[in-house]
């Protein structure tokens, strides 16, 4: 096959060798832009506005989070308890459909995980809690999750 091609070649003008070499020069150029540059370039562009968007939402995330603890630092009223902190908790995260995955409880306060929640469901419970309950926020441990607007709450100490 080989001799066959140098037999062509050969038999060719110089013209038409030129040619063929401009030819098989843009061709070449043409594959390089097509199977490499250009995806590699649409994959830079679509990396570049996920980015973005991650961007906006831990930026959203972080000024929610503020609110959060705003939330959590409350006057230091103290209420009458009909039930424990962590019956509370419980039972408020049952009437907001909130799926605890762990709570411990410690001296003066209650430990909660949850392994995945809306962040504003989540905000709005606290906020509740908060406001209704007077219980304070007094560490949050937020992460995200590979759905948007989704978080795992990695732990939540509570306190009255």
């Amino acid at each position: 096959m080989f001799d066959q091609i140098k037999e062509w070649w050969e038999g060719t003008s110089e013209r038409e060798q030129q040619l063929t070499l401009v030819s098989g020069v843009v061709i070449f150029i043409a594959i390089v832009y097509f199977l490499i540059w250009q995806p590699l370039a649409t994959n830079l562009e679509d990396n570049q506005q996920k980015l973005n968007k991650a961007e906006q939402t831990l930026q959203w995330v972080e000024t929610s989070a503020t609110k959060l603890v705003a939330a959590g630092v409350g006057g230091n009223q103290k209420t009458k308890r009909k039930q424990n902190l962590s019956q509370l908790i419980n039972t408020t995260a049952k009437r907001n459909s909130i799926s605890i995955s762990r709570i411990q409880n410690q001296e003066e306060q209650v430990d909660v995980w949850i392994n995945e929640i809306e962040f504003t469901q989540f905000l709005k419970w606290i906020t509740t809690l908060q406001n209704d309950s007077n219980v304070h926020v007094i560490s949050v441990d937020l992460s995200r999750t590979k759905i948007e607007g989704m978080v795992k709450v990695n732990r939540l100490s509570l306190s009255y």
